[in-house]
């Protein structure tokens, strides 16, 4: 029953008080998963020691330090906006993007994006196979799996390929030998979108010193977009994978298989 109370202490606590506090506490997890690493997160402590000050000088009687610090808090929401643009946008397109309501939408509207289990895998093994190359050889790459985002952005910034997906083909993209190997190749739907493309750097200072632009260009891109990304190392060979701005390092074939197939 909606109506049933809980009943703690000299409290009455209802199903809607729960609900609160769970919606609340989802959404300050969310808020520190896109800020942590970065000096926004400090950013944001001392906005919220300003708070709590503000409610325990306003609680104690202290009218001159209350009004100061409640002129603050009162334009605080504004500067909230300019200071935190960039994780602000970076929360909109994750609630926007990849989203239930979103697939849902597809579907009613008759457009399924799911490939046949046979295809997937053929087009994983490609990607798979020509991952495993680069690594052998030491060949640096950046893989960017669309996954339904809207990237058109960097398109204008590499060459168009609209190509089906092969591993012959990534391996001619990606050699030290193509034009085309310096930037991201991306990967939608079921083709090779467009390569050489520039993508933007992660300049969050959590990020280890050994990783380099590729890393970087990944971590940054996942970041504001529910694209993942895969990145062989041109110094190891060492396979990587990003997604929602964090990177795993030295995967596996077979996880990157796994993974390759959830994005697809």
């Amino acid at each position: 029953m909606l109506n049933l109370l809980i009943q703690i202490g000299f409290m009455n606590v209802t199903i809607w008080d729960l609900l609160d506090v769970l919606i609340v506490g989802y959404l300050l997890y969310q808020i520190y998963k896109l800020l942590r690493g970065s000096l926004g997160f400090n950013i944001f402590l001392g906005l919220v020691l300003i708070y709590i000050l503000w409610w325990v000088v306003s609680a104690l009687g202290m009218p001159l330090l209350s009004t100061i610090l409640g002129q603050f808090i009162s334009v605080g929401m504004i500067a909230l906006l300019i200071v935190f643009q960039p994780e602000v946008r970076r929360f909109l397109i994750f609630v926007g993007q990849g989203s239930l309501h979103t697939r849902f939408l597809e579907r009613i509207f008759g457009r399924d994006l799911n490939r046949s289990s046979q295809q997937k895998e053929n087009l994983v093994k490609e990607i798979v196979k020509a991952a495993e190359k680069m690594s052998e050889e030491k060949t640096g790459a950046l893989l960017l799996i669309s996954s339904g985002s809207n990237l058109e952005g960097y398109y204008s910034s590499g060459v168009m390929i609209n190509a089906e997906i092969s591993a012959q083909l990534l391996l001619s993209i990606f050699s030290k030998t193509s034009p085309l190997h310096d930037g991201a190749t991306i990967i939608s739907d079921k083709t090779i979108t467009a390569a050489s493309c520039v993508l933007p750097v992660s300049d969050r200072p959590d990020i280890p010193q050994q990783l380099g632009l590729r890393h970087r260009a990944a971590i940054g891109v996942t970041e504001t977009s529910n694209a993942v990304a895969f990145i062989v190392s041109e110094e190891s060979g060492q396979i990587s994978f990003a997604r929602r701005g964090d990177i795993t390092q030295n995967i596996t074939l077979d996880q990157m298989s796994k993974l390759l197939k959830k994005a697809l």
